[in-house]
């Protein structure tokens, strides 16, 4: 048992001394089980308020007297006069259409379906323009159509299909010109028919009616417009015609979903908007039939309640409050009935729990004085809150960021309501597991238990939160050096933008806040200059790293946003993907090779993809299934070097075969991949190595070389180019990109398959360029005397201008074109040689590198002005023949060692200098 856990396990212990026994069915908590029942002198049943707290004695006289109604007003007259007390933070301030729609319980998950605003139609044909430049200028290049009101009123509004009036998007750019699009695709779903496809009709049909999430009658309409090639707009205006019997609204929210109208259906849609405007018992806080499945967990978590509070603090419209108090009401009457444990304050589980009460927290602290809030709703509200706590105490769930926010939440709930008995217990628990949880959060290395930097990122800022939270309230918090190792994790995972590389479960969010934040609160100087790019704080002392536990290494040439920087992992843990070496790639201000993201949850086609493939990763799939999670492997190594890293890792998550990966990554810009397939058994495999792209990437494949390179319209590029192009079939084939959750763009891919028996070997140049991509470069396999690539592998890149050589097997002095090398791995090119674990390295004969023993690593740079760079773990200055490593630099005019001037001898057209 953990640390954290014989914690918790004694704390239970103690907690169920303290707080009445839940009760065993679903069902509301009654007043004589919050207040207390008081006969013949004695409390019958124990009162869930310490009545010994000041200013609660008028509440303990009126329970005594068994006047609960009164009880109920006493209650609410404390609160309102109750000093202000931190209650925290909203979840989310902000929620698009929250004020707008959510009194008519219309709510949409997630931010792929943003509304912008209602048109109305009808009576009789109508054409209407919306400004929707703020959705187009996020990222939204598409929208969709929904009624506002439930009714038997159809719109039809015009399709690209229709002869005249058809909807348009006219853009304004930067420059003043004007241009305008019809849609790629649009078409309309119908609940009644869920297989019904309606692409080329002349009209999209938009109506709902009825109670419940949707109706037959159900109908929504969807456009997408393609957008390629178009940049700085600076107006956007969508023009739509419709007609209607009479006047009907529709609410317009911009889509960030890409769809196909010839295949697009009911089924086929994973809707995130729905209503039930004029259903008397409004929402029902359970999944809508096919909804994403983070529809029935995060309705419940009130998002929209910052929202409706804040507004209500500042403007003091009553509307706001009675709207929120309603639907937290409306809440506690049907989820009582859910869920067996705390009835509305365990429902539906966990983190979503917690995340409720966080913001019923705070918006009780902004609700309490208004008039809206009657005594009978103000004590539903307070029994609601004192149950999720007591299920937050106790309820334990494996994944690191659910337990932290839930003690998270207690305790808040502990500070404040110090009134509730169980206040103090709640206290401690909280307080004990959150300097005991990072413990078991996190690896031996400091790396984070969770694969996926988005889920980290939050951890770390609520982590951020709840320490200053505890100082400020005199609560210790034992677990600082832990803290800052994760953070630190953080750091070295982030690109050098600052952005995250969103891998497992994520999208690319802005990393530096969160950064800022936590060196802030540890007073760290790496954070805080990695944070602040670069403005403050002091340099991290290192730029690579491997985290052998997480099985993660990532290879970084600097801390500016002009570094390069490649991820390469074999982790695992929740919120993972079946990714196991997969590379992710940045240079020149751009993810090269990015991580296709998540997009949702659900079992969207597009979204299992991205999430459930190995194919959808920067990595080798095998017989065209997906990694599994329980196979051995991981980063065997880590050689890093001032001017190179060396990364080896391995896995074994495809059944029978066994897959190894090298990277070289070249500071001065150039990255060589070598894959070894090595099947356990004689049968034929089929090898797929791909590489993935944004969307925006415009990848092409080159004939002869099969070489891929991307076309980005500004900024950096890529070329790819494979050693073996006559063994592999060469294809761009379609994926999908989510550059965040829920919005998934169409993306190009490049495949190249090997299929046979035997071990089997890739061998890749990755060549980022500043701008244009180098379609000149080429990559030729050089012979390795009788050997095959598999056990030592050789290329010639550009005819020459470069060698690269791997031996896969024991090193021994081995011959490749015009070299001879006795190591493990060397790259030389005119400027430079770089080798890892040799002594020698001779060309046409004449030496180049000769050294006493064997060197770790090495890399020579050699400079048009004479200075030659040498750079080495462990090396020492030394000029004597006998100890130090002779080069060839018949040219050089000063050394450096490791950063430093050093002296150096010649002899002839070699120096010593180190040794």
């Amino acid at each position: 048992m953990s640390p954290s856990s014989r914690r918790l396990a004694v704390l239970l212990l103690i907690a169920a001394f303290l707080v009445p026994t839940p009760p065993a069915a679903a069902a509301a908590l009654s007043d004589a089980g919050f207040f207390g029942r008081w006969s013949a002198g004695a409390w019958t049943v124990g009162p869930r308020l310490n009545y010994a707290h000041t200013g609660l004695k008028p509440v303990e006289i009126a329970v005594k007297a068994g006047d609960y109604a009164l009880a109920k007003q006493r209650l609410l007259d404390y609160y309102r006069a109750r000093p202000a007390i931190e209650a925290g933070g909203f979840s989310h301030t902000t929620w698009p259409g929250a004020l707008e729609l959510t009194p008519s319980h219309i709510w949409t998950l997630g931010s792929g379906e943003v509304y912008i605003k209602t048109l109305t139609f009808g009576p009789g044909e109508k054409t209407v323009t919306a400004d929707v430049t703020s959705s187009v200028k996020s990222g939204k290049p598409g929208f969709f159509l929904m009624s506002r009101y439930k009714d038997a009123v159809i719109a039809l509004v015009n399709s690209r299909s229709k002869g005249s009036g058809k909807p348009t998007l006219r853009l304004t750019l930067a420059d003043g010109s004007v241009k305008t699009l019809h849609p790629a695709h649009d078409t309309y779903i119908w609940a009644a028919h869920p297989s019904g496809v309606y692409g080329a009709k002349y009209y999209m049909q938009v109506s709902d009616q009825g109670v419940g999430p949707f109706t037959d009658e159900t109908r929504k309409a969807y456009l997408r417009f393609d957008l390629a090639g178009v940049t700085d707009v600076r107006k956007a205006e969508l023009t739509l015609t419709g007609a209607a019997d009479t006047a009907k609204d529709l609410m317009l929210y911009g889509n960030a979903e890409t769809f196909d109208e010839a295949t697009r259906t009911w089924s086929t849609t994973v809707q995130n908007t729905f209503s039930w405007q004029g259903d008397p018992g409004g929402f029902n806080w359970k999944l809508p039939a096919g909804a994403d499945n983070e529809y029935l967990y995060q309705l419940p978590r009130f998002y929209f309640a910052g929202p409706l509070a804040l507004e209500y603090q500042k403007t003091g419209n009553e509307q706001h409050a009675r709207t929120l108090i309603g639907l937290m009401t409306d809440f506690i009457k049907d989820a009582d009935g859910y869920d067996a444990d705390q009835g509305a304050g365990s429902y539906p589980g966990n983190l979503h729990a917690a995340r409720r009460l966080h913001n019923w927290i705070a918006a009780y602290e902004i609700l309490r004085r208004s008039p809206s809030l009657t005594p009978e709703a103000n004590t539903a509200i307070l029994k609601t809150m004192n149950r999720a706590g007591l299920y937050l105490q106790v309820n334990v769930n494996g994944t690191p960021n659910k337990m932290q926010s839930q003690k998270i939440t207690l305790l808040h709930a502990s500070v404040y309501f110090p009134e509730f008995r169980v206040a103090p217990a709640w206290r401690t628990n909280a307080a004990g597991f959150l300097s005991a949880q990072l413990d078991d959060s996190t690896y031996a290395d400091g790396g984070y238990k969770e694969s996926t930097d988005a889920y980290l990122r939050g951890y770390l800022r609520q982590y951020a939160d709840v320490v200053g939270y505890m100082r400020r309230n005199g609560i210790a918090f034992t677990a600082s050096a832990k803290l800052r190792r994760l953070a630190r994790f953080l750091m070295d995972q982030s690109y050098p933008s600052g952005y995250g590389p969103a891998y497992g479960d994520s999208d690319s969010l802005d990393l530096r806040g969160t950064l800022v934040e936590l060196g802030e609160l540890l007073d760290d100087p790496e954070l805080l200059h990695v944070g602040t790019s670069g403005r403050s704080g002091e340099k991290p002392a290192h730029t690579s790293v491997l985290y052998p536990d997480t099985r993660v290494a990532v290879s970084r040439s600097g801390w500016t946003a002009d570094a390069s920087h490649l991820r390469i992992n074999a982790d695992r843990g929740n919120h993972g993907h079946p990714d196991e070496l997969a590379i992710t790639a940045y240079a020149y201000g751009r993810p090269l090779l990015p991580d296709m993201g998540t997009f949702t949850y659900s079992t969207d086609g597009s979204a299992k993809w991205l999430r459930l493939t190995t194919e959808a990763h920067s990595t080798i799939e095998i017989d065209d299934r997906p990694q599994t999670s329980t196979a051995a492997g991981g980063i065997s190594h880590l050689i890093a070097n001032p001017a190179f890293d060396l990364i080896g890792a391995n896995t074994e998550g495809s059944a029978g075969v066994r897959h190894e990966r090298s990277v070289l990554s070249l500071h001065s810009g150039l990255w060589v991949v070598s894959d070894r397939l090595k099947p356990v058994n004689d049968a034929e495999h089929r090898y797929e190595q791909n590489w993935h792209f944004a969307a925006d990437a415009h990848p092409s494949i080159r004939s002869g070389t099969k070489a891929t390179t991307t076309a980005f319209a500004t900024g950096a590029n890529l070329t790819i180019v494979p050693a073996d192009p006559a063994e592999v079939a060469s294809t761009l084939r379609d994926g999908y990109y989510a550059p965040r959750f829920y919005s998934v763009e169409n993306a190009k891919y490049a495949s190249y398959v090997k299929t046979d028996t035997g071990q089997q070997t890739f061998d890749t140049l990755l060549l980022p360029s500043k701008s244009a991509a180098d379609t000149s470069v080429t990559v030729e396999r050089l012979p390795v005397g009788a050997l095959p690539s598999y056990e030592a592998t050789a290329l010639s890149l550009s005819g020459g201008a470069g060698v690269y050589y791997k031996s896969w097997t024991t090193k021994a002095p081995r011959a490749f074109g015009p070299y001879t090398f006795d190591g493990k791995l060397l790259y030389a090119d005119a400027a430079s040689i770089v080798m890892v674990d040799g002594s020698s390295v001779e060309r046409a004969g004449a030496t180049l590198v000769k050294a006493p023993a064997a060197v770790k690593d090495l890399a020579v740079t050699f400079g048009g002005d004479g200075t030659v760079r040498i750079a080495g773990s462990g090396l020492t200055a030394s000029t004597d023949p006998a100890k130090a490593i002779a080069i060839a630099a018949p040219d050089a005019t000063q050394v450096m060692l490791n950063g430093k001037v050093v002296p150096f001898e010649r002899a002839g057209a070699l120096i010593y200098a180190a040794a």
